[in-house]
């Protein structure tokens, strides 16, 4: 009998998802995890969530996978198998270029790293492929030494998220471990429009029923931004540029009354969300100047979340059985994956530029501005703007006070 090794991937994530686009594959596969993860018993009510992140390490494991396995995770996160393999690379080469490139009043750094045992490497072609176009960092460690292996990771993540998370994992973490993968994203961004603190109320919360949960802190402001009907998914959508406007922005969006957060996912999983981006472009232009009165909770979100269970459900099992996983592309040793788990965090305020301080005066318009109270259960979206690809995902659906 032929004992696999147990192979262990943490996701990280920091937040202060006819032929498809990359962008289309990645959003897809964001809709379709957010809706799935939404519907597992026992999900957080409120949820922060990096797709992004979960498809990006996908990926490079799809890399090292073969037969059913590959198969399967292709399918899921709707990539190309090996005959499309070197198209698909170059475009994620471009797409990984376009999110990392800074922009005033917004830093977004992605790192993707695998931790080897010193004894026995990764495949040379596996390495190679994966160093040159997912700009994964290889590193040797000695996992039978599991104190100082786990501090070695723990300094990694450390790192990466600006010393926002550390001491993540436990020496116990790392037990029969050959392999250890981590993609971890930390997005930081100043409003283009900042809230004026001063202008903070407490406002009621309200569940889909209309029934009251409790107070929030709720953010106002009126300026010009995108804002949308989406009659589709019977909901009303805005989109809050970050920095200068031209790279990252947040697009909530928040259900008719007669809808619900899980009615809106399940209609968005069958339409692009280039929809919904192309839908608020449209408006930017044919609305250029008009006020949208914007009320928004400000918001904390953690989720720590083990995917096994929701990524078995979406179709992805091979990879997690150990009779079945055929991971020998990526190692000479059999390896299967034990736990695919995922931190996040979103942190939602007032914070902006001062540059950039709402303080001039409006144009009122003749008709009453549009507004938009998210003063029940609401999606959001960071999405990068030049690609138009989701990088963030969430809900929120009760008060921060009633979560915890």
């Amino acid at each position: 009998m032929v004992l696999k090794r147990k192979l262990f991937f943490l996701l990280l994530t920091l937040v202060c998802a006819k032929s498809q686009t990359i962008s289309d594959s990645l959003n897809a596969f964001t809709i379709d995890l957010l809706a799935a993860t939404s519907r597992e018993n026992g999900s957080p009510r409120n949820l922060a969530l990096s797709p992004y992140t979960v498809w990006t390490l996908l990926s490079i494991i799809d890399e090292g996978a073969k037969d059913n396995t590959a198969k399967q995770l292709e399918t899921v996160l709707r990539i190309p198998d090996a005959s499309g393999k070197s198209a698909f690379r170059n475009n994620f080469r471009n797409l990984s270029n376009i999110v990392s490139a800074k922009d005033s009043g917004v830093n977004l750094d992605i790192y993707n790293s695998i931790f080897t045992r010193k004894d026995q490497t990764l495949k040379t072609e596996y390495r190679d492929v994966v160093r040159t176009n997912y700009d994964v960092n290889v590193q040797p460690i000695d996992f039978d030494n599991q104190d100082v292996a786990s501090a070695t990771i723990n300094k990694y993540i450390a790192q990466a998220t600006k010393n926002r998370i550390t001491n993540f994992i436990n020496p116990d973490d790392l037990a029969y471990a050959s392999v250890f993968i981590v993609s971890a994203l930390y997005f930081k961004g100043a409003w283009m429009q900042p809230f004026n603190p001063n202008q903070t109320r407490p406002d009621t919360f309200y569940d889909e029923k209309q029934n009251k949960l409790g107070e929030v802190d709720m953010m106002y402001q009126m300026n010009p931004f995108a804002y949308a009907r989406l009659e589709w998914i019977r909901g009303y959508s805005v989109e809050l540029p970050y920095g200068e406007g031209d790279k990252m922005s947040m697009i909530l969006i928040l259900p008719y009354k007669d809808q619900t957060v899980q009615g809106m996912l399940q209609l968005m999983t069958q339409e692009p969300f280039s929809k919904i981006i192309n839908k608020l472009e449209k408006a930017a232009i044919d609305f250029e100047g008009d006020d949208v009165q914007v009320y928004l909770p400000r918001f904390k979100i953690e989720s720590d979340l083990t995917l096994n269970a929701i990524l078995q459900k979406m179709g992805v099992t091979d990879v997690f059985d150990e009779a079945n996983a055929n991971l020998l592309g990526m190692f000479e040793h059999f390896l299967y994956v034990t736990r695919l788990i995922q931190r996040a965090e979103i942190e939602v305020n007032e914070e902006g530029t001062v540059a950039s301080a709402a303080s001039g005066a409006s144009v009122i318009n003749k008709m009453p501005p549009p507004k938009f109270v998210a003063n029940r259960p609401f999606l959001y979206f960071l999405v990068n703007k030049p690609t138009k690809s989701i990088m963030f995902a969430g809900k929120m659906t009760v008060p921060s006070k009633v979560a915890s």
